[in-house]
């Protein structure tokens, strides 16, 4: 009968509850190796701290403390932007006479942005269960895609843009519309550099495919939507 061999030797003790003592050396070291394989595959290692985040991540936020979040967020986001820093550049003094229907146009503008706010606001607590900040990763458990978010991927900050023009072209102050110019090329870059890459890394290929779909500043007409 031929010799067991040493790794032989040690799978036969293992499986058969044989002591280790009783084998050879070289069997004892297989022996040894082959328990650490077979804890390892019992007791697998713990995710690695991109995959903790990741889970992390995924952590739902309540609906009702997402929308009061979101609800108190709004000052502080459109309010500052949109009324407290124009005010502090105006003080809403009219400036040139415009004509009436450019001052109806910036009311009409000053709707819509308005407007536009309010229901991009709306998706997080309804469609993102999240909240409408830039954090790492985003608090949002999806993709937002649902209402103005169906034609243009930035729509608060085209509403910020439009509103602030609008404020412009109703109180005769160009001086709105470079702060307007220089708000929106601030917010390019931060989603450019920013927004964008985050996002990608949260969502993958759901946000690369609404990215596609989607133009991000230029809104498509609605007859347009796939």
């Amino acid at each position: 009968m031929a010799k067991m061999t040493p790794e032989q030797d040690a799978a036969y003790a293992m499986r058969f509850g044989v002591a280790r003592s009783s084998l050879s050396a070289e069997a004892q070291i297989v022996y040894d190796r082959l328990a650490e394989q077979q804890k390892r595959s019992q007791f697998p290692a713990p995710p690695s701290t991109g995959d903790a985040q990741a889970v992390g991540s995924r952590v739902a936020m309540p609906r009702l403390a997402s929308a009061a979040i979101t609800v108190l967020s709004f000052p502080m986001g459109p309010g500052l932007v949109v009324v407290l820093l124009p005010f502090l550049i105006t003080r809403w003094h009219e400036g040139a006479s415009y004509p009436l229907v450019v001052r109806v146009l910036g009311v009409a503008l000053i709707a819509v942005g308005g407007l536009l706010m309010v229901a991009a606001f709306v998706r997080f607590p309804v469609e993102g269960e999240g909240v409408p900040f830039p954090t790492i990763p985003p608090s949002s458990q999806r993709v937002i895609v649902g209402g103005p978010y169906r034609y243009v991927r930035n729509p608060m900050y085209v509403a910020f843009g439009a509103a602030i023009a609008g404020q412009a072209l109703l109180l005769g102050r160009p001086v709105l519309l470079v702060y307007a110019a220089a708000l929106l090329a601030a917010l390019v870059a931060f989603v450019r550099l920013y927004e964008e890459r985050t996002m990608l890394a949260r969502y993958g290929e759901s946000y690369e495919a609404y990215r596609k779909r989607v133009p991000g500043w230029w809104p498509r007409l609605p007859g347009r939507t796939p």
